[in-house]
């Protein structure tokens, strides 16, 4: 039986795929380079950082050290828990502990990282020892890392094993005589962990766990399953299990924040209207309802509104990254941005007569209207802002781009976007400026953004619009206003594209 046993921890205890490969692709657009493909950034999983940057897209140290502070701005507040526990590993390690083995974390990532991940996932007190690298880039090598916990071990002497998905981690064990183990359902390439000539190489946790219990003496299969060091394909579950890969399991996946908003926002209005009538049927405040029925109908929306968001906010904040993360951008540009594009496609919309094309969309202008005006700036241009930025960037966009590309993801949201407001109009001017709110997000990796410039182009089209002689006014010059509104709009798209932003580079 192994005395102790060592492991990596990206790859072989958890999966940090998602937190990593945005963490690297923040880090490389801070350089200038653009890479929205994650997939192509799975290299970076499991090796020193100033190695990848430098081998992966040819830095010099200088700027390899520049990229991981940038790597750390978005990974330390955010990337580093946005990571999940494979399957198995946590039962498996308090197997190995009840058999008496010493266990011990040797990650290259820095190690207060380490603890806080190992913290946060329960999995701390199985481990007698936790090393990891240093923040300021020193015993960054993986043999290093292994040399100090074998130290802090007290273990020069002993049976001992090094598992691990990379070659790395079975090149540092064998530089300190360990048995070394890979796993195959972590990042290895192809062949990767055969080349290196690990010892043994498990193809699941549960195929892992018998090795190690067994001390180095796997059970006899029959056919080629027995081949020592043979590779299999990973074992990667995703959320909802094999359904999340078919069609309904997919879009099962996607559309359930929809369904929770429905349910969430509708129960709360069918209160409120409920209440109403019972204080009508009391006799109460009859006269002042009639006389207010369309500020309570207001009251009424935005309330509900307020419910859906409420029920979808936990699980934005489990799923997605936050309020404030990805580079600095400036508010005014992005305010701009959103109001010039939507007075632009007002009036170009209104010197097209789409308007023309929908008789339902003048019955939601109607309605619109007739709210008065301060609680229709609360509702059009703060509480509908926040909770269709909640269901349809922050959630419905974020889960697309777990299994479609980012122009996709963009379409498709902002396609829903649109047809959820029930109308032809809406539903093409909600594409366009949805494709913008996405366009804004994805660049700055800051939800604050969207919900900004979705509140002010809403706000400032319903104030200039509730005001009959002024919107009069501008329908008279409606040409020279929309060229001038897209033009501003245009200038503001050249300089945000500074930012290199990768959206429909896919």
């Amino acid at each position: 039986m192994f005395q102790f046993i060592l492991f990596d921890l990206d790859g072989t205890l958890t999966d940090p795929k998602e937190g990593i490969t945005k963490s690297v692709q923040f880090a490389l657009l801070q350089q200038g380079i653009r890479e929205p493909d994650l997939n192509k950034l799975e290299p970076f999983i499991g090796p020193p950082l100033r190695d990848s940057f430098m081998d992966f897209y040819d830095m010099s140290m200088e700027q390899a050290d520049r990229a991981i502070v940038d790597y750390r701005k978005r990974f330390a507040p955010i990337g580093i828990l946005e990571n999940k526990v494979y399957p198995g590993i946590p039962e498996m390690l308090a197997h190995l502990k009840a058999a008496g083995i010493k266990l011990a974390v040797a990650s290259s990532k820095p190690e207060p990282f380490v603890r806080q991940i190992l913290e946060h996932f329960h999995l701390d007190a199985s481990f007698d020892v936790v090393v990891g690298s240093n923040l300021d880039g020193s015993r960054s090598e993986k043999d290093e890392v292994i040399e100090e916990a074998l130290h802090r071990l007290g273990k020069q002497a002993g049976k001992g094993a090094m598992v691990g998905d990379r070659k790395y981690d079975i090149q540092g064990g064998q530089e300190h005589g360990l048995t070394t183990v890979g796993v195959s359902f972590g990042y290895a390439g192809k062949g990767e962990l055969e080349a290196a000539g690990a010892d043994y190489i498990a193809r699941s946790v549960k195929e892992l766990e018998v090795f190690l219990l067994g001390g180095g003496r796997p059970k006899k299969k029959s056919g080629k399953a027995a081949d020592k060091g043979r590779a299999a394909e990973p074992e990667r579950k995703t959320e909802g299990g094999s359904a999340a890969s078919s069609v309904l399991g997919k879009t099962w996946h996607i559309m359930f924040p929809f369904l929770l908003y429905y349910l969430g926002s509708n129960a709360c209005y069918i209160v409120i209207v409920t209440l109403f009538r019972l204080i009508l049927q009391g006799g109460a405040g009859f006269e002042w309802m009639s006389e207010n029925s369309v500020g309570i109908a207001s009251l009424a929306k935005g309330c509900s509104m307020l419910a859906g968001a409420a029920v979808l906010l936990p699980l934005f904040r489990k799923e997605c990254t936050g309020w404030q993360s990805g580079t600095q951008v400036s508010y005014p540009t992005m305010g701009i941005w959103a109001v010039s594009s939507a007075f632009g496609m007002n009036l170009l919309f209104g010197l097209l007569q789409i308007a023309a094309m929908s008789v339902g969309y003048y019955e939601v202008e109607q309605m619109q209207y007739q709210i008065p005006f301060l609680p229709g700036l609360l509702l059009y241009g703060l509480i509908s802002p926040l909770a269709e930025e909640l269901l349809f960037r922050g959630l419905i966009y974020n889960r697309m781009k777990t299994w479609f590309s980012l122009r996709t993801s963009a379409v498709a949201s902002s396609a829903l976007f649109g047809i959820y407001h029930g109308n032809l109009v809406q539903a093409l001017y909600g594409l366009l400026m949805g494709l913008l709110f996405s366009y804004a997000y994805e660049l700055t990796g800051n939800f604050k953004i969207p919900v900004m410039m979705h509140g002010l182009a809403n706000a400032c089209v319903f104030a200039v619009s509730y005001d009959a002689p002024a919107g009069a006014g501008m329908a008279a010059g409606a040409p020279v206003y929309c060229m001038a509104c897209l033009l501003v709009s245009a200038l503001c798209l050249v300089r945000v594209r500074k930012k290199r932003f990768p959206l429909g580079q896919n």
